[in-house]
């Protein structure tokens, strides 16, 4: 397929640009926080503490560091934790904070017991536990519970980014040039929910064998 780029080709199917990068890390997945002030910075290993766009970085935070000021010593931020485990008060306010999802404390169960509603909560923990934290299509924090919208299957935790790219490929408006696997095959047939057997009605949760589920799942195609 070669795609040709025209003055109006909002239309036209483009080509992958990616090829098999869906695993490369598009954004930082930790956060360390800055002692002085008790905020937390969405923090990369890579290039440091995230400052754009950060009103509070610019104000008591800015006025703490050193000159240049986006060159921030180890000394003063404290270790890595989960970005996505810090709670909304305790964030500076830099754009691209993942969602935080509050979660009661301990283990938790392998799968949810009740029938019914499964908790929106148990849902984003539990596949958090099972994807180590991350999105699962790369390194970046998870942002949003994904689903099929055909069929309601829970699929996994994606970011931002691969949550809107998927969608472009399932759709054919992205379309893969290179080798099989395509992007987000791999993940579309062995998703990280598949085995709990999850589906979304609405904004509800439920388990796949509950009358509930089945009787207002979206129609297949």
């Amino acid at each position: 397929m070669h795609w040709v780029p025209s003055a109006d080709d909002s239309n036209v199917t483009k080509p992958c640009l990616e090829g098999h990068a869906t695993n490369r890390p598009t954004g930082p997945e930790l956060a360390r926080q800055d002692l002085r002030t008790g905020l937390y910075h969405l923090w990369d290993p890579r290039y440091g503490p995230r400052l754009g766009f950060c009103p509070r970085w610019n104000s008591p935070c800015r006025a703490l560091m050193p000159d240049p000021w986006y060159r921030v010593p180890d000394t003063y931020l404290g270790p890595p934790a989960g970005a996505a485990t810090v709670p909304p008060d305790q964030r500076c306010n830099t754009y691209g904070w993942p969602l935080y999802v509050e979660r009661p404390i301990g283990p938790l169960p392998r799968q949810w017991p009740a029938r019914g509603k499964i908790p929106r909560w148990y849902v984003w923990w539990r596949l958090y536990e099972l994807q180590d934290g991350r999105c699962a299509c790369c390194a970046t924090s998870p942002a949003t519970i994904d689903h099929d919208h055909r069929t309601g299957e829970v699929r996994g935790l994606l970011c931002i980014s691969h949550n809107a790219q998927e969608y472009l490929y399932l759709n054919g408006q992205r379309a893969c040039t290179h080798a099989r696997p395509h992007c987000f095959e791999e993940y579309w047939n062995s998703s990280p929910a598949r085995e709990l057997h999850w589906t979304q009605v609405g904004q509800a949760y439920h388990h796949s064998a509950d009358p509930r589920a089945r009787s207002h799942s979206p129609a297949q195609p």
